[in-house]
């Protein structure tokens, strides 16, 4: 097995595809933190330790009643510049009469003249005095591990000294952009959904043929791998493999004409299906049925395509995802009674998470259509949401629960406390997910020998 080959797709694919759904969580967050005043101290691409800054956002800070913008390319602005400190600054006067920064010094109390003045000389604008406000601007950075993103909001738990602080805004305002990271998973995968339904799946399916057994009647008949069955004695498959090995378990010793697609032609060839020696009493393949001898692969049937209207496809979408939520209500019960086992509803990590995308992108490139790396992405989107928004510590939603109980109560849990809490629940989930990680590798949802492609 090719693990070179393996490792490429996979982190390919959990770049090119789980990347940018992780992104787009980012940028709910991101999105909803400036339009409610939230202090966004850092967006960046991939995830820490940081490679470097690509850009530091328009940023401003007051000395009294007059606002200096900060360029956004402006380097070394110092850490100490915090209001109550006292400066002196450097500014060009633009034509629609703002302030922009070209040199900045911080001043001590003690040894420098500390009184405010605003004096020109030489075209250039001196101000100096006490620094009443900062906005430093949002850094955009790029980072070593490039999967997805973050986003840095000032006062995130308990900073309630800075108005522009998270901890700071209303209770509505906090759920509105902790929620969103989610929301905008699951308008997402919504999306993709309506795609899949608009760019066409097939209603039947056929067989494509990845191996050939040597002896066998497959080889007699001069069938090869890659070629597409499409009908048996002029019966079109429309169900995949299953339709295929029920009709030959059913005729041992029987002459069938298959009807196969080879290098874009049609043709047909003649096949005497063998008894199989089988195990007596195996349900799956009874001793004495019909035996080709191929490893098969589901595969499309292009000739039955079907794109959907746009209202049909958003009907569609909704539909299945009320499938979806209720197959994951009912999962309880089901467990309970043993019709699904626990390995069928196992956790998967981002590695899993890898594997499956990386399957269905796979399929999407050898099948030549965009549905199945559409659907995966969506279930992935969705998942995402859907976790995102569960009440456990550290989780979105687990800090919305946190709002919540403090509308209830009338009053804000301790910050101490919850940070706590979240710490104590983050701790749990990293442990957790290094074992699930840990698991996927070791017994994965798709064995690694299907993705050596």
């Amino acid at each position: 097995m090719d693990w070179i080959n393996i490792v490429f797709w996979v982190a390919g694919t959990l770049v090119a595809v789980l990347g940018p759904l992780i992104l787009l969580h980012e940028l709910g967050h991101f999105i909803t933190a400036k339009l409610t005043g939230v202090r966004v101290e850092e967006f960046g691409f991939g995830f820490p330790p940081r490679m470097l800054e690509l850009w530091h956002g328009m940023g401003y800070f007051d000395i009294g009643s007059t606002r200096i913008a900060i360029p956004r390319r402006f380097k070394g602005l110092p850490a100490q510049l915090l209001a109550g400190a006292h400066a002196e600054a450097a500014v060009q006067q633009q034509a629609d009469g703002t302030y922009v920064l070209q040199k900045l010094v911080l001043l001590d109390e003690e040894r420098d003249d500390t009184a405010p003045k605003i004096e020109k000389e030489n075209g250039a604008t001196c101000i100096r005095g006490e620094v009443t406000e900062v906005e430093r601007g949002t850094i955009y950075s790029l980072n070593w591990l490039p999967m997805g993103a973050f986003v840095r909001m000032t006062g995130e738990e308990s900073d309630f000294s800075d108005p522009h602080s998270l901890a700071t805004k209303s209770k509505l305002q906090r759920i509105l952009v902790i929620g969103a990271g989610a929301a905008l998973n699951i308008i997402a995968a919504l999306v993709l959904m309506v795609s899949v339904y608009l760019t066409g799946i097939p209603e039947r399916w056929v067989v494509q043929i990845y191996g050939i057994a040597p002896g066998t009647a497959a080889e007699e008949a001069g069938l090869q791998p890659g070629d597409v069955i499409l009908a048996i004695d002029a019966e079109r498959l429309e169900e995949g493999p299953e339709h295929l090995q029920r009709i030959i378990q059913a005729v041992p010793e029987q002459t069938v004409q298959l009807t196969i697609l080879r290098d874009g032609q049609e043709m047909t060839l003649a096949a005497t299906p063998t008894p199989r020696e089988c195990v007596e009493g195996d349900e799956i393949c009874p001793a004495g049925t019909g035996f080709l001898g191929i490893t098969m692969n589901l595969w499309p049937d292009r000739t039955s395509m079907r794109r959907m209207s746009f209202p049909e496809a958003v009907q569609a979408t909704f539909d299945e995802v009320g499938r979806i939520v209720q197959a994951l209500a009912s999962l309880p019960s089901q467990l309970a009674q043993g019709t699904v086992t626990a390995e069928d509803v196992r956790p998967v990590s981002v590695v899993g998470a890898g594997q499956l995308l990386t399957f269905f992108l796979q399929q999407s490139i050898a099948w030549g259509m965009a549905f199945p790396v559409l659907r995966g992405a969506a279930l992935i989107s969705l998942a995402l949401g859907m976790t995102n928004l569960l009440p456990i510590p550290a989780l979105d939603g687990g800090r919305i629960l946190f709002i919540l109980i403090e509308a209830v109560r009338g009053r804000r849990i301790s910050p101490e406390r919850e940070a706590v809490i979240h710490f104590v629940g983050l701790v749990i989930m990293v442990s957790l997910m290094l074992l699930v990680i840990f698991y996927d590798i070791f017994n994965p949802i798709i064995s690694w020998s299907v993705l050596n492609r």
